[in-house]
């Protein structure tokens, strides 16, 4: 089944886009999972997480490509979940290296505690930010931020002007710094 019969299916919220999105990638992924977790019990819940998470985003999202976005999402539930493990067992303390960096495509710096909390406190900031937001801006800031698009590439894949991306991204720059200024992070 090619991926844009799987989106079709996702978009009718026909229950059988999730038994193909297994038989084509559930593979693959849960290898991924299984080199980063070393459980095959982890990996599954992993598999099983971003199948719930393709279910919920695809409409209105609209992946290009379902591997990719899988790979994507699989390997920071994955990372996400074996730092869990390795603080629970030290007894629930952070993770030595931070994990969470790296998905990011971030080298550990050798950040302090304090610094990694208030790095996470920003990020929960950031993300209360985007819940003010409407779905296609929030969208539109992921995709530019959190995936490294260009303004093109999103404008192709939302249909719609290069313009607007970038005056989104603008206004949307200009409310983060106003919310993080509100908040006492500026």
């Amino acid at each position: 089944m090619t991926d844009r019969q799987i989106l079709t299916l996702l978009q009718k919220r026909d229950e059988s886009a999730l038994r193909a999105l297994t038989a084509q990638y559930g593979g693959a992924c849960k290898k991924l999972a299984m080199r980063i977790l070393h459980s095959e019990q982890d990996a599954e819940e992993v598999w099983n997480d971003a199948l719930l998470q393709v279910w919920s985003a695809v409409p209105p999202a609209a992946p290009k490509s379902f591997g990719a976005y899988l790979h994507t999402t699989v390997k920071r539930l994955s990372l996400n979940r074996a730092e869990q493990k390795q603080a629970k067992k030290r007894g629930g303390g952070q993770a030595e290296i931070p994990l969470h960096d790296l998905s990011r495509g971030r080298e550990p710096a050798g950040d302090s505690i304090e610094q990694l909390m208030e790095e996470r406190l920003l990020d929960e900031a950031v993300g209360r930010f985007l819940k003010t937001l409407p779905k296609m801006t929030v969208m539109i800031f992921v995709h530019y931020y959190g995936n490294d698009r260009s303004t093109r590439e999103i404008a192709e894949a939302f249909g719609i002007s290069q313009s607007r991306v970038t005056v989104t991204l603008m206004r949307t720059r200009k409310k983060l710094r106003k919310f993080l200024s509100e908040e006492g992070w500026l």
